[in-house]
């Protein structure tokens, strides 16, 4: 209606965010610049610098500055040509046309009373349109709880909310402390959080539903062990009832977090999905990643090539590939060998530019293949393409915050290929063979997302996701220092002021649950592939005491600090939690062997669970030798199960590691012959 005053035709359209992505992506190729930056990474740009209202040439961090000074106006422009906004400029263009002389005073006054909820996640833009509607009149009620105020990373200034009374003195402030959702014991412990942050109103939550169910605590040995305990703890829960999978979430801080619990949850034939994201292996990073070992281990996978052969972007084109493919068909190869051929000159129709490009592909390829025939094992393979591809530098250059999402999802590939390597079987030198890349992606293939037909599912989510639901049963997992509370540097934010977005993450976290709460973290953790210590979360130091009943707290000795049983040998494992009784035994010597950079101890190993009730298991122990009918003789190097259908992984030495049932080995006389 107003659109003129400000030069906006009535027909004007919006650009959605593919719309942006393809106008950036059209002048990053007018530019040159295609190959140094994403349209990603300047688009985010632009949007944290409109949700403050400010030109984004005016904030400098120090990378892409220049870039920024240089898009930015092409792209207001490219906007103004089409007669587009984008959804920032939405309401920027609306705050222009209440500084109009003649359209703003009829705006300020065509709403009597202004409402708005969820006030805590509104960004400075947003909080001067509202207080200017509600100039004239000033009836304006606003709600939100700013000790829910969870995204920062987008815009929301929390300020907008602690600082209302501080703008509009006259206003009454109402605490609805009241809750309908969750037990006083769960209440309990989010005020206990929550009240060790200094910027916020002061507040505390009760509930006439009486205390509930006390929080349990579980710390596991490591990334794995806590994902078998949750998987185990929830096919009990089914098991036993009344609950069903949609009674029950499992949040965490990051969305890495969600690879080994898929795993775990598949191996317990738990239904579940993935809220918010793909599944972990349908992410786009970890598909390029795997593209690229595909390459490497059979050249002929065009499909591969064609993935990866841009990613990162090398500005090689369209037109490049489809040459390629027309070669490939001529000589009757794939297009890695018709890449060599472009490099050889050997292409027509294809300048000295894009031979260049794809030579330097082509000695890419050849340089990861020779890590692995120099006998690199799959997680440092995967080092190797992460880092030598560019992929890891281009993520970490872009510094945002879905770049460290996607960065934390490559470091998960490759603790999953570490655990891969420690479960196959080494040559005599300790070198993993040259099959284990073919054997690695075989086990990503078969990986699929667990049955997505169910009616009823357990549900994976981050926490930022899961703010507005709630569930009767809720495992928060990851709770160590690092990674909840993150301590990431973030780009014009405090340390404090992070920390106090954690704290009101963990509140959130917390809040979800209605009647029960498990609490979980490990002791370490890999990343990268390599083994890193892990500090319980300073915020468990906060929940009250009386706030925990039961707390599986493992010791390093003689308890075993669980490290959950290796997959090929996970089937009808019994819950961890179930009696807290672990059987201590001989600690594995092969595992220092084949990891390096493990920082446990000795006999830091997997445990041997024995439930009360179960009939005995077969009294083998890691490291004892066992002889096989068929296979011959052994050693023990993992067990999972009870009973009759206790499972073993032998090492049989030239044969390799095999998973058979206990009932099937006898003890071997000879086995102090055994190496």
């Amino acid at each position: 209606r107003y659109g003129e005053k400000i030069g906006l035709p009535r027909n004007f359209v919006i650009f959605d965010d593919d719309d942006q992505v393809k106008a950036m992506e059209r002048l990053l190729k007018e530019t040159g610049l295609d190959a140094q930056v994403s349209p990603r990474t300047i688009l985010s740009r632009i949007d944290r610098a409109k949700n403050r209202g400010v030109d984004p040439r005016s904030i400098k961090v120090g990378i892409y500055d220049e870039e920024v000074e240089r898009l930015y106006p092409m792209y207001q422009d490219a906007l103004a040509r089409e007669h587009a906004v984008d959804f920032n400029d939405l309401l920027l263009r609306v705050l222009d046309l209440l500084d109009h002389p003649q359209v703003g005073p009829v705006l300020k006054a065509r709403f009597r009373h202004v409402l708005v909820d969820e006030f805590q996640d509104t960004n400075r833009v947003q909080y001067d349109l509202v207080s200017r509607f509600a100039s004239a009149t000033r009836n304006l009620t606003v709600v939100g709880d700013d000790d829910q105020s969870i995204y920062a990373w987008r815009g929301a200034e929390p300020k907008n909310l602690l600082d209302f009374d501080r703008e509009f003195p006259d206003a009454r402030v109402i605490k609805l402390e009241h809750n309908y959702r969750s037990t006083q014991t769960i209440l309990d412990a989010a005020n206990g959080v929550i009240q060790k942050n200094r910027d916020r109103h002061e507040k505390s939550l009760w509930t006439d539903k009486g205390m509930g169910d006390t929080l349990e605590l579980y710390q596991a040995g490591d990334e794995r062990g806590e994902a078998y305990f949750i998987a185990q703890s929830i096919r009990r829960m089914l098991d036993d009832g009344p609950h069903s999978p949609s009674d029950i979430a499992i949040l965490y801080r990051t969305n890495a977090q969600s690879r080994v619990l898929e795993e775990h949850l598949r191996a317990a034939r738990v239904p579940a999905k993935v809220v918010g994201a793909m599944s972990f292996f349908e992410r786009k990073e970890v598909k390029d990643a795997i593209a690229y070992l595909r390459l490497l281990v059979n050249p002929a996978a065009d499909s591969a090539f064609e993935r990866i052969v841009n990613v990162p972007p090398r500005v090689i084109g369209d037109t490049t590939v489809d040459r390629l493919r027309a070669a490939a068909r001529a000589a009757g190869c794939g297009l890695l060998d018709a890449a060599r051929l472009a490099a050889r000159g050997e292409v027509a129709g294809l300048g000295t530019a894009p031979r260049k490009k794809l030579q330097s592909f082509v000695e890419l390829v050849d340089g990861l293949c020779d890590v692995i025939q120099q006998g690199a094992s799959v997680g440092e393979t995967i080092i190797q393409v992460v880092d030598r591809s560019g992929l890891r530098a281009k993520l970490e250059a872009e510094a945002s915050a879905e770049s460290r999402d996607r960065l934390d999802n490559l470091a998960e590939l490759v603790s999953t290929a570490t655990d891969f390597d420690d479960e196959e079987s080494t040559g005599e030198d300790g070198e993993v063979p040259a099959t284990a890349v073919d054997a690695f992606l075989e086990r990503v293939a078969l990986a699929a997302p667990g049955d997505q037909s169910a009616s009823e599912q357990v549900v994976l989510m981050t926490i930022h996701i899961a703010k507005g639901l709630e569930w009767p049963i809720v495992f928060l997992g990851g709770l160590e220092d690092g990674l909840f509370p993150s301590l990431r540097e973030r780009e014009g934010t405090s340390e404090d002021a992070a920390m106090e977005e954690e704290r009101r993450l963990a509140y959130v976290a917390i809040t979800r649950a209605r009647e029960k709460l498990i609490l979980t973290h490990a002791r370490t953790r890999r990343q990268w592939g390599e083994i890193r210590i892990q500090g319980p979360s300073r915020f468990l130091e906060d929940i009250p005491p009386g706030c925990f009943g039961q707390k599986y707290s493992q010791r390093p000795r003689p308890s075993l600090v669980p490290r959950g049983p290796r997959m090929d040998s996970m089937d009808d494992q019994s819950s961890p939690a179930a009696s807290g009784q672990w059987r201590a035994r001989r600690p594995s010597q092969q595992r220092k062997l084949r990891d390096e950079f493990d920082q446990r101890s000795g006999d830091d190993d997997e445990p041997v669970f024995q439930v009360d009730g179960d009939a005995p298991s077969v009294g083998f122990l890691i490291g004892s030798a066992v002889s096989h009918s068929t296979l011959g003789v052994g050693r023990v190097v993992a067990i999972a199960g009870i009973g009759k259908d206790q499972k073993v992984v032998v090492d049989f030495g030239a044969i390799g590691r095999k998973t058979v049932f206990a009932r099937f080995l006898a003890a071997d006389a000879s086995g102090d012959e055994l190496n």
